[in-house]
């Protein structure tokens, strides 16, 4: 059976996509966990792109509404199948990585800790104790998207992207809400429904655009892309992640402004006719096919090559295991892509008519 969805025609593209954002988490990731520390780099402005890595998840975010949207274009969505099939997506892996966390913690755990398989953003959740399990986070916001999505889907087929403005101006309120009364706001916005939902609807609006031809050429994707690296410069220039105290207005916008910008990019790709050297597409799609896998465990490799691999902060050495580690990330996302994700993927329903 073909591991690609049966509701939407298999664009590779979108794969490649999909490879885009586990590769900025996972360079992000292995450059801090090796070398940065957790902290910014302005000093490093060609760097930004990876020390900044973390726009990976924004992208991931835009590309699933850009996707469900481009779905849900093509006909009416039964609520029943479609969470079926984002259960047996999501849920199978995500249970062997909860369970990994809650048995490292085993000697404080509290039956209550179950909860955190339905939100593992908020709260002390257990897969954040520990950086091997740290990326589940965005789990939850992802399944939240996925409970809603058919009844925003239904909101802008009828009144179209009029809904989706309204929906932006009325979260900017939260989010302004959020940067006065949070302790930490930055945190805040980048962690949870409110500060990351816009970027969901975002690309449920590029996927109904008709864009000009000008975004279909490749200096569009061009352009788009050095957009994306100058603010990945500009990001790391001000530290806005690392300062979770920050209240700049800057934080209300910024996770808006980057799925634009990562709207663009995802529009310009898909329909451009300009391709990649057929050796990078063959690796992308290799990663993409497994992205979910990939970023999920590749900071159990970055982890235990750290722990395991003798500490030098030499360029040539880190250099040296980041490619080690990408290597080995992209076997144990096979392994678990095959044995794991997709037996389960096969029990998939048409939910589309």
């Amino acid at each position: 059976m073909s591991p690609h969805s049966s509701n939407i025609a298999f664009n590779p593209k979108l794969e490649h996509i999909r490879a885009l954002a586990a590769l900025l988490v996972f360079f992000y990731h292995a450059f801090h966990h090796f070398y940065g520390s957790w902290q910014s780099f302005p000093s490093w402005p060609l760097l930004a792109i990876f020390t900044e890595g973390h726009i990976g998840v924004g992208l991931f975010f835009t590309l699933s509404g850009y996707l469900f949207m481009k779905i849900a274009i093509s006909g009416n969505i039964d609520y029943r199948r479609f969470i079926f099939n984002r259960f047996l997506r999501i849920f199978p892996l995500f249970l062997l990585v909860f369970f990994l966390a809650i048995s490292l913690g085993r000697d404080k755990f509290q039956p209550q800790d179950l909860l955190y398989l339905f939100i593992s953003n908020i709260g002390k959740p257990a897969t954040s104790d520990y950086f091997v399990t740290g990326a589940a986070w965005t789990i939850s916001i992802e399944f939240t998207f996925y409970l809603i999505f058919p009844f925003l889907a239904l909101f802008v087929r009828q009144q179209g992207l009029v809904y989706i403005g309204r929906m932006l101006l009325i979260f900017l309120v939260l989010k302004l809400c959020v940067l006065s009364l949070a302790a930490h706001p930055a945190h805040v916005l980048q962690s949870t429904l409110i500060g990351r939902l816009d970027q969901f609807l975002i690309g449920m609006g590029f996927a109904t655009l008709a864009l000009g031809s000008f975004f279909k050429r490749p200096y569009a994707l061009i352009i788009t892309t050095l957009i994306i690296i100058s603010i990945s410069v500009f990001r790391s220039q001000y530290a806005i992640l690392f300062n979770e105290s920050s209240r700049s207005f800057i934080l209300v916008i910024w996770y808006t402004l980057e799925a634009l910008l990562w709207g663009l990019f995802i529009y310009a790709y898909t329909n451009t006719q300009w391709r990649l050297p057929d050796l990078i597409e063959k690796f992308l799609s290799f990663i993409g096919q497994r992205s979910y896998s990939f970023y999920l465990l590749h900071a159990m490799v970055l982890y235990l090559l750290s722990h395991y691999l003798v500490s030098d902060l030499s360029i040539p050495i880190l250099l040296g295991k980041i490619t080690l580690a990408l290597l080995l990330s992209c076997l144990l996302a096979d392994l678990s892509w095959r044995s794991i994700e997709l037996p389960f993927l096969n029990l998939r329903q048409h939910y589309v008519h």
